[in-house]
């Protein structure tokens, strides 16, 4: 991806100066919502590594890596509304941000609708769990 592109989270900045310093420089999010919006890029390009390790380990399933990679076939995203956010600033130990990630797979185009729970984790921010409000 061209790093002086619009970054695919839809933040409004670069793709250098948003997500792609999280991967390429190991600087970590500050907030629940930067990682909110980093992970939904690692979904956009493909980075299951990423994906993995900004998932709370207790909340990760058996064969986590394996079937993130295997979710990347056929699926093109395309979108991120951040519909809202609860706390999850810099000096908060948890947070929750609400999102729809539009997307198309097989042909077919959905809306993921999820409210995401993130929790700081010896000062680094994970993602926990979502529950999905809507798929259309």
């Amino acid at each position: 991806m061209n790093k002086d592109a619009p970054c695919p989270c839809q933040s409004g900045q670069r793709y250098r100066e948003c997500c792609q310093r999280f991967w390429a420089s190991q600087q970590q999010p500050a907030t629940a919502e930067q990682l909110m919006r980093s992970r939904y890029t690692a979904f956009v390009l493909e980075k299951a590594s990423y994906l993995f390790e900004t998932h709370h380990p207790e909340y990760r399933q058996a064969d986590e890596l394996k079937a993130l990679k295997k979710s990347f076939k056929d699926t093109q995203w395309l979108g991120l509304e951040i519909v809202q956010i609860q706390a999850g600033q810099t000096e908060d130990n948890v947070g929750m941000v609400e999102f729809k990630a539009h997307y198309r797979h097989a042909r077919q185009t959905y809306v993921l609708h999820e409210r995401s729970t993130f929790v700081k984790v010896a000062g680094r921010w994970c993602y926990t769990q979502g529950e999905q409000l809507s798929q259309s």
